[in-house]
């Protein structure tokens, strides 16, 4: 059986071509992968920047900040993480650049 998932629901381990899965029963994912976050806080620190990274994944406000300032750090590993975190947002409809 055939479950049509649009792709911002799926774990990013289950994406398939038009989001289409098998019938796994998989839950899907959070915001962000807590490993992803963990390493941001460890990277952030070495620039002196503070992040909470439980806050990260209910606090879409925090998230923007923390991702933007680790942006603008000028660290290509730290930028390169932040805009994948973002895109994770993104992609799983968290819409953190959408603030209201």
């Amino acid at each position: 059986m055939l479950t049509t998932i649009p792709p911002h629901l799926m774990p990013e381990t289950a994406q398939a071509p038009w989001g289409l899965v098998p019938d796994l029963g998989l839950t899907v994912a959070g915001t962000a992968s807590m490993d992803d976050l963990l390493l941001l806080q460890d990277l952030m620190s070495g620039h002196g920047l503070p992040l909470q990274p439980t806050r990260m994944l209910y606090d879409r406000l925090y998230a923007l900040d923390r991702l933007s300032a680790a942006h603008a750090r000028g660290d290509a590993r730290l930028q390169s993480l932040a805009q994948d975190l973002f895109d994770a947002y993104q992609r799983r409809g968290e819409w953190i650049g959408l603030v209201h």
